[in-house]
């Protein structure tokens, strides 16, 4: 069985390009600082949670309509499917975690909690209960076909490895030796390797980095959801967890990649948030914020991006700012229709 020494591996990733990244995040957390002040927040913060909650289970292979999707966040509609059900019980399961994370302690009965919330609405005898057979990790491949690229802990280990492993990762939490952002990315690779439920681990795993970053000092994805920037890097974070995971049940595998795709997701997440904050606060018009934004990207850019980058304006504004500036040939229209795309010129 596997063997945990989390403040060992904590300190042993106290390496150079780990150091790094987590300087990086510091500094982009302190110059996020004043997000709590900026105009229309409420829209900065529900766009963020719309993409983490459909980002989250698009990776989980649980998807929508799109039409769907407004329906239901936008106008409050029911859900009629189990992928609808899936979305909607992981929006409540952020709300219990927003609602509780001050004072909640991770502990089992903690997870077995946000696992049910996931299903209570659908099928309700099914979350929160631990799995009776061995999950097969895989990973989907171009042709259809499946590969598998790591066998999860025996069920008969599930409660003693998750036993074992609340309670370093508790002890560590106390630790002022510990990194919480180390200990929080390696905590979600072992939790993902044990694989305690039937399904729905990998949806989990977000929620907890939601509410382990959030209790510790680092809501970013409450205004830059983490969970869209891990779908944008699907193929990376697959590699990394393959990496990390390879000799896991024997104690030889290497953190390293797994904890190092975490961190960038996070640095990332606060740069896209410092840029957005950067590019709203811009004493121009809505043309010309329009024209930056596209000028910065140095791919065609969707014009959905566009809208979320200035979430504080209205998209009908930001229609024609883009269908000016294409008239006046200081951008490029790429695609047209419903999914248009712009370029610099």
């Amino acid at each position: 069985m596997k063997m945990f020494d989390l403040k060992g591996t904590v300190l042993a990733l106290n390496k150079p390009s780990i150091v790094s990244l987590l300087n990086s995040i510091e500094l982009y957390k302190g110059k996020t600082l004043p997000v709590s002040k900026v105009k229309k927040l409420d829209v900065l913060k529900s766009m963020a949670r719309r993409s983490g909650v459909v980002a989250s289970n698009a990776i989980g292979s649980v998807y929508i309509t799109e039409d769907r999707e407004k329906a239901i966040f936008s106008r409050g509609a029911a859900p009629q499917s189990l992928q609808e059900y899936m979305l909607v019980g992981y929006s409540n399961a952020l709300d219990l975690i927003n609602e509780v994370y001050k004072y909640q302690t991770l502990d089992r009965s903690f997870l077995n909690t946000l696992h049910y919330y996931i299903y209570k609405d659908y099928n309700p005898d099914f979350g929160g209960r631990y799995k009776d057979s061995i999950n097969y990790i895989q990973e989907a491949l171009p042709d259809g076909s499946f590969k598998t690229i790591f066998v999860s802990s025996a069920p008969e280990e599930v409660v003693p490895l998750l036993d074992n492993l609340i309670y370093q990762f508790n002890l560590c939490a106390a630790d002022e030796e510990c990194n919480k952002l180390i200990l929080i990315a390696t905590f979600m690779l072992d939790f993902m390797c044990i694989h305690p439920y039937n399904h729905g681990n990998g949806r989990l795993s977000r929620l907890l980095l939601h509410f382990l970053l959030k209790k510790y000092g680092y809501g970013i994805s409450d205004y830059f959801a983490i969970e869209y920037l891990m779908r944008q890097h699907l193929g990376e974070y697959i590699d990394a967890f393959a990496a990390s995971s390879e000799g896991w049940h024997d104690n030889e595998n290497d953190y390293e990649p797994y904890v190092s795709f975490i961190l960038k997701r996070v640095l990332e997440a606060y740069r896209k948030l410092d840029y957005i904050l950067e590019v709203n606060a811009l004493d121009a018009s809505c043309e010309e914020k329009v024209l930056k934004v596209v000028s910065d990207s140095a791919t065609p850019i969707s014009k959905v991006v566009v809208f979320r980058v200035l979430y504080a304006t209205s998209k009908s504004t930001i229609e024609k700012a883009l269908a000016k500036l294409a008239n006046d040939g200081r951008i490029q229209l790429i695609t047209k229709g419903r999914y248009s795309k712009y370029f610099r010129v």
